[in-house]
């Protein structure tokens, strides 16, 4: 039997005509080619696009070639294989890896002109295909050969061209070094993240290559309509700078590096970022069906649901009939409609504050009306709105908007999936935001469902950010908490036990032979989440107060009795914080680095207002002349602004600054700071985990064999799909490369849960 890609299981009988079937009623239209005829504007936008090109790109003509037969394509892939690089990049109609059509490739090896493949270029005047290009016949033999001695791949966000070119017939298509990821990886902070602007600011330092910094003249102008020598002027530059990129960021990552914290963030690179590409993008390239006649129910449920919310929020506002018209009459130009509009901030700002007379909750937004203000507001108008805009967060983002996500030719929804999404190294998702979808609400999630002839298989890690926890406490030397999952005990249920002062088996859902226990027992176990969460997450004491519905003194009560029991808990903290605040970072398990740099700031700064002492005689233009403040009178602010309240601190500003000083005030940075540096490292360890289970996943043979592939990931939780009669098989695999991904890192055994369904979150295969 011959190599079957994990994620291109073989075809099954009536699988297409089943998938079109679900997706059937699909109300999307079927894909049309988008032509743009070619009007004088279209004409003169692309002629001026043109000339402009070629003005200030045409002294470099030189510098760059078509490649238009399969001759000349060889003789530069054998270049590439001799130097065992290539640095790659695709233009195409547009941003969808499924959709849209390649115009064509860009490549460059060192000691090589920058070139540019054209494949699907057409006349803009005619409208017709453009002579001497290379098609996909040719490309693709040529390429897929290539990528068979193992060169190294460059890009620059690979997910979309690796997408790209495995849609053209690259099957074999991967990415050894990933610019956008490396950069991700250096310095997750940085602001610039797109490849012009990184290669000006790291490799040209700073100086723009103004050549190159006019792509918004193709906006709107398919690159496939773009003459074939403007084309390679503005386009085979790309995987020359990629390459650039490249060169710059490895004299970092790299294996030799004579700092350790290099070498394994290198790791991180190689080991994790690099290998997840794969599995990201056919992730991403497998989508996932929804079923669109149980959509239609929920449509007519919700919108329903949201008509009669609106009703009653139009019933609780008759109370205030009078107030209204008393303000209209009084105030013209009102903002006001004839009716409330719920949806408007300003109308609901001027009911609540103007009309109602609301006392203001939050003094930093006054007139606010968001989530958090409304919710403090004890009157049924503020709760209408608040349920009211709950559910039209649900129609108007998944229940009414899914169907317009599906692709035409497949009747599938294919998600973007942000590898480094967050800083904390967490996959996000977007275009539809699946990983958002509220958990509480199984409608929603339940309009996903698996192909026909497949079931859904979801699996996630048993205490994943606990565990994580205890590994750290345990390389910190403290070994109590890591003995106890080492041995197989519940951590919440520990962490119940500490907090009050009762047995662990009086903590646990389930006794040691596997039936259940009282009710109270599971209880104590949901509420000693909240507290190891909420120390995993930096949330504060008043947190944890509201969310187990106690008193803040009893919450400290309870988080002290947790840190008397596991006081490594409590070291882990300050070690977290102390690493912060000497490195201006913090680490996770295997090496990925998560920036504070606000943690190594003072928490006040002083400076002149105007750069310049008040008393200085600004025509003075001796060199010596001391800029500094005195150090006396910073130690004299200091000293009245320790422990002083708000209040106090305000007035004190105000007198530094008729003296001409400017008080800058730390706090919040560096508060926000210390509150992220456990949750960085927890948070960025269980998206380590996570990762490389996707990797291992992605190449188990055998799960190849049996049809097995990834649908979406969701943090610490994966779905998949596989043949209905194979589900048996690959459910137990599932779990096991799962737990061994994690026991390879953490040093302990896991345990992952494997739940089959039809849909998600519906009820299970027996």
């Amino acid at each position: 039997m011959g190599t079957i890609d994990l994620f291109d299981m073989p075809m099954r009988k009536n699988d297409k005509s089943k998938d079109m079937k679900i997706a059937k009623q699909s109300k999307v239209n079927k894909a049309t080619p988008t032509v743009i005829r070619g009007g004088s504007s279209l004409l003169d936008r692309i002629s001026s696009a043109q000339k402009l090109v070629e003005s200030k790109l045409g002294h470099l003509k030189d510098d760059f070639m078509l490649i238009q037969d399969k001759v000349t394509l060889c003789d530069y892939l054998n270049e590439c294989r001799k130097n065992k690089v290539i640095s790659i990049d695709t233009e195409t109609t547009g941003l969808d890896p499924l959709l849209d059509m390649i115009a064509g490739i860009c490549i460059y090896t060192p000691n090589q002109k920058s070139a540019y493949i054209p494949i699907n270029h057409i006349s803009y005047i005619t409208n017709m295909k453009i002579p001497n290009q290379l098609s996909p016949d040719i490309i693709v033999p040529q390429f897929t050969r290539l990528l068979d001695t193992n060169v190294d791949v460059i890009m620059f966000n690979a997910d979309f061209d690796v997408r790209v070119l495995r849609n053209l017939g690259v099957n074999n298509i991967y990415c050894t070094w990933d610019c956008y990821l490396a950069q991700r990886l250096l310095n997750e902070n940085e602001l610039v993240n797109k490849l012009k602007p990184l290669h000006t600011k790291y490799v040209l330092n700073g100086k723009e290559d103004e050549a190159f910094s006019f792509g918004d003249l193709f906006k709107g102008i398919p690159f496939t309509m773009v003459p074939l020598k403007t084309a390679v002027l503005y386009a085979a530059n790309d995987p020359k700078i990629t390459y650039e990129l490249y060169d710059y960021q490895r004299q970092f990552l790299r294996e030799d590096n004579e700092r350790e914290d290099m070498r394994r963030l290198y790791w991180v690179m190689k080991n994790i970022e690099m290998p997840c590409v794969d599995a990201t993008t056919k992730m991403e390239d497998n989508g996932v069906l929804i079923d669109l006649d149980y959509q239609q129910e929920l449509s007519v449920k919700y919108n329903k649901l949201l008509e009669d919310k609106l009703e009653v929020f139009y019933n609780d506002l008759k109370q205030y009939d009078d107030k209204i018209a008393k303000y209209k009459a009084k105030t013209q130009n009102n903002k006001l409609d004839e009716r409330i509009n719920i949806a408007s901030p300003v109308q609901l700002a001027i009911l609540l504050y103007d009309i109602i007379g609301v006392d203001v909750v939050d003094k930093k937004n006054p007139r606010g009306t968001g989530e958090d203000i409304l919710s403090k507001i004890d009157l049924p108008i503020a709760k209408d709105i608040l349920e009211y805009r709950t559910l039209s967060k649900l129609v108007d983002t998944y229940i009414d908007k899914l169907p317009n996500c599906i692709n035409p030719n497949d009747g599938k929804i294919h998600c973007k999936f942000n590898q480094y999404g967050a800083d904390t190294g967490r996959y996000s998702s977007s275009n539809p935001n699946l990983q958002n979808i509220p958990s509480h609400n199984k409608d929603i999630r339940k309009m996903f469902v698996a192909s026909p002839g497949y079931v859904l298989m979801s699996s996630d890690y048993s205490q994943q950010e606990p565990s994580c926890l205890a590994t750290f406490c345990k390389e910190a030397g403290a070994e109590k908490l890591f003995n106890a999952r080492f041995n197989g005990n519940d951590l919440y249920s520990e962490v119940a036990s500490a907090c009050f002062n009762i047995p662990y088996e009086q903590c646990c859902e389930f006794d040691e032979n596997g039936h259940k226990n009282p009710a109270e027992y599971k209880e104590r176990r949901n509420q000693a989440k909240p507290i190891l969460l909420g120390i995993l997450y930096g949330r504060g004491d008043e947190s944890v107060a509201e969310q187990l519905n106690c008193s803040l003194e009893e919450a400290q009560r309870l988080k002290a009795n947790l840190f008397k029991k596991f006081p490594e808990i409590r070291q882990f903290e300050q070690d977290s914080l102390s690493m912060g605040q000497k490195l201006g970072y913090v680490t996770t398990v295997c090496g990925r680095k998560r920036r504070l740099p606000d943690l190594q700031l003072d928490e006040y700064e002083f400076k002149w207002k105007n750069g310049v002492a008040p008393d200085n005689d600004l025509l003075d233009f001796e060199d010596n002349v001391d800029q500094e403040i005195p150090e006396r009178t910073i130690r004299k602010y200091l000293t009245r602004l320790h422990n002083c309240r708000f209040k106090e601190k305000r007035k004190i500003f105000e007198q530094a600054n008729a003296e001409g000083i400017w008080i800058v005030d730390n706090g919040a940075k560096i508060s926000k700071a210390v509150r992220q540096t456990v949750n960085a490292r927890i948070q960025g360890s269980a998206a380590d985990l996570t990762k490389l289970a996707m990797i291992d996943l992605n190449k188990n043979e055998r799960l190849k064999e049996l049809g097995f592939r990834l649908l979406i990931q969701v943090h610490d939780e994966i779905i998949a799909e596989c043949p209905e009669e194979n589900m048996e098989e690959c459910s137990k695999l599932l779990a096991d490369t799962m737990s061994k991904a994690a026991e390879k890192i953490l040093k302990m055994p896991f345990s992952c849960d494997v739940e089959i369904t039809k849909k998600w979150y519906g009820e299970e295969v027996v």
